[in-house]
């Protein structure tokens, strides 16, 4: 049986179009800390909470530069299939040990993103059970014209964005961590 899937797509406003829509604070959930006997409910466009290993290290919150976060998903049809990478990319600002800690241990491994979108208040989730983000590249910088790190989570499946319903850390803004 198949999924209706194709509706009308209305016109919307300007403040819906409007860039810079996501808040600088990210939680990142290693996919070893998920409970695979237990996953989250995903119906229609939301997933519910995960559960988690009780060894798990649990959501971290990272505090990216504002406005330097893109959520962005491409496709393209080959002769026999489509392709499609989804991409994250943003700004960790400084030159610090937690960010150099991140990036020598975590190279290659798999992420569960949630990030604020700033206008409607909704979270959102990157990566499924199965299909999570994984930290695929790096640009760290210490010079002239900035102390940052651009760090690059991609996957390539079809699965967009879904709202999270799922609890996240309070996490204090000047908490001075990632």
């Amino acid at each position: 049986m198949a999924i209706t899937t194709f509706a009308d797509i209305p016109a919307v406003t300007d403040k819906d179009t409007h860039g810079k829509r996501i808040y600088h604070k990210v939680f990142l959930l290693r996919e070893e800390d998920v409970d695979y006997s237990a996953l989250p409910q995903i119906t229609d466009r939301s997933c519910g909470a995960f559960t988690l290993k009780s060894d798990a290290t649990g959501w971290k919150a990272f505090s990216y530069v504002r406005n330097t976060i893109e959520d962005t998903s491409e496709s393209s049809k080959g002769d026999i299939t489509s392709t499609v990478t989804n991409t994250f990319v943003g700004t960790l600002g400084g030159a610090r040990s937690v960010i150099n800690d991140f990036l020598e241990n975590h190279q290659g491994d798999n992420f569960f993103i949630v990030y604020v979108d700033i206008y409607d208040k909704k979270r959102y989730l990157l990566g499924r059970p199965y299909s999570p983000m994984q930290l695929t590249a790096f640009s760290r910088k210490n010079g002239k014209d900035s102390a940052s790190c651009d760090v690059t989570f991609t996957n390539e499946a079809f699965f967009q964005p879904v709202e999270y319903s799922g609890t996240l850390p309070y996490i204090d803004e000047d908490d001075g961590d990632i």
